[in-house]
């Protein structure tokens, strides 16, 4: 029979570290970056990434978990969901039907939640990612069909920053290229994360993130220095302006 593992996203982050809510199950696993509850056959997985994953929980469980993190953390426009079949079988694999697990266990199912929530948070990245490039992408053909620099330099630094943190927040939040203390930890695992990972397309989507945002750097970089040598250009006219202004001062000051 199988069961559904459910993962949704409220929230932006949750900042595990500093909050220590349980909701009344027992806590098998608490780190900064995740937590994982456990209340019978239910089980609750939290991740910083602001993504929750819920397997085996009463409808009203969600509604509340969900309330009380929507209340604690900065909400997004529109929540995201994903969902995996979890199916029991002989061996760990990978079926059009689901995710194969030999055993149902605590260390199975946060492995598959993690890999689960960190492709749903990885939606959330590409879309912001997306959202820069057309940005980028515009800035660079104003200045192609009009050879000058629109806005302000300032503008272009605020966005470059924002490039800058997207990538460092899908590297700390995500962690994608990394595997789970637990893969180490409980022999077999390895081969199920990377059979997740690959099904889900985790490094393959973290790639194409990360050389859209080497594209947007080096678009807002070429437009920085453009408007650097545009402002150096006009302080060299002024200054020449300034020169002249005097010399014909001294020279007016000759002839009389």
């Amino acid at each position: 029979m199988p069961h559904l593992l459910h993962a949704i996203q409220p929230v932006r982050q949750i900042l595990l570290r500093n909050w220590a809510e349980s909701f009344g199950m027992e806590l098998v696993y608490n780190t900064p970056a995740h937590r994982f509850l456990r209340g019978g056959d239910t089980r609750i997985a939290m991740f910083r990434s602001g993504v929750i994953c819920f397997f085996q929980a009463e409808p009203g469980l969600e509604s509340w978990v969900l309330d009380v993190v929507r209340s604690e953390f900065m909400g997004i426009p529109e929540s995201r969901v994903e969902e995996l079949e979890l199916l029991s079988g002989n061996r760990d694999g990978i079926t059009r039907e689901g995710v194969i697990l030999r055993e149902m266990d605590d260390e199975h199912i946060f492995l598959v939640a993690l890999r689960l929530a960190q492709s749903l948070a990885l939606e959330l990245h590409e879309e912001a990612v997306e959202n820069l490039l057309e940005t980028t992408l515009g800035l660079l053909s104003d200045v192609t069909r009009t050879g000058r620099l629109p806005g302000r330099r300032g503008g272009y630094l605020r966005f470059l920053a924002s490039a800058s943190a997207t990538r460092t927040e899908i590297l700390s939040r995500l962690a994608v290229l990394d595997n789970p203390d637990i893969v180490w930890e409980t022999p077999g695992l390895e081969l199920l994360s990377r059979e997740v990972s690959a099904d889900l397309e985790l490094t393959s989507r973290f790639r194409a993130l990360d050389e859209k945002l080497d594209a947007i750097r080096e678009g807002l970089e070429v437009i920085v220095v453009a408007r650097r040598h545009v402002r150096e250009t006009f302080l060299e006219w002024v200054i020449i302006a300034l020169i002249a202004v005097e010399l014909a001062f001294m020279v007016a000051g000759y002839l009389r």
